[in-house]
């Protein structure tokens, strides 16, 4: 596998939080991986409900690493 600068992160509910650096910026990139098993597309409201639930979860869990300049 190719080195990168990337830091990967796994939480016991199975997301999956990726940091790196910007290659053009100044700033660190984070990116939130949430997943479930979509058993019918009647269900994708709701699955993806559930998922926005998950991503906010984590962003409220680490406020100091994901809020942005001026808006704490």
């Amino acid at each position: 596998m190719p080195k990168s600068d990337v830091l990967q992160f796994y939480t016991e509910d199975g997301s999956k939080i990726s940091v790196r650096p910007s290659g053009t910026e100044p700033k660190i990139k984070f990116y939130i991986s949430v997943n479930a098993v979509l058993k019918s597309k009647t269900e994708f409201a709701n699955v993806s409900h559930h998922l926005d639930a998950r991503i906010q979860k984590l962003l409220r869990s680490y406020p100091d690493i994901f809020s942005q300049p001026g808006k704490k």
